[in-house]
């Protein structure tokens, strides 16, 4: 490959080595332009939305729910959406039994995960105190500085 920043158009080369992958090392030179900028064009729209769905580092990503007591055992279920207080409370009236423990982990975009316990059955206060979403003025982890947003 040769330098890609010899003073050209600063994406000839890309939309070169993109073209002669997708058409071949032996197409014509028109086809393989061709093909790099139409590839080039949809990535750009993809880009575009990639930006839009970012999440800020404090943001939740995915609510994970624990469930443990002695007659059901360890139970475990991932999901996108975060529970609102009074949809945890009902998902325990079906999964829990008097005493089991209940543990919501929250996961963020790049501060890590938190995690909160109590007992079922509890009541709204309890509920809405696992659901919160995590403090946002939790560390951020080394190497993820420029993450550290709080609005998208």
């Amino acid at each position: 490959m040769t330098d890609p920043f010899d003073g050209a158009c600063p994406v000839r080369w890309m939309i070169d080595d993109i073209g002669r992958y997708l058409a071949g090392d032996d197409a014509a030179s028109a086809e393989i332009g061709s093909a790099g900028r139409q590839a080039v064009t949809r990535a750009a729209s993809e880009v575009d939305d990639l930006l839009r769905s970012a999440f800020a580092a404090h943001e939740v990503v995915a609510t994970e729910l624990r469930f443990a007591g002695p007659a059901r055992g360890f139970r475990r279920t991932v999901f996108a959406l975060s529970p609102t207080p009074v949809a945890l409370m009902l998902l325990c009236m079906r999964m829990c039994d008097p005493d089991d423990d209940v543990i919501v982990v929250q996961h963020t975009a790049a501060r890590g995960s938190s995690s909160r316990t109590a007992s079922w059955p509890f009541g709204m206060p309890v509920a809405e105190e696992l659901t919160r979403p995590p403090a946002g003025d939790v560390p951020v982890p080394a190497g993820l500085e420029d993450l550290n947003q709080t609005e998208r």
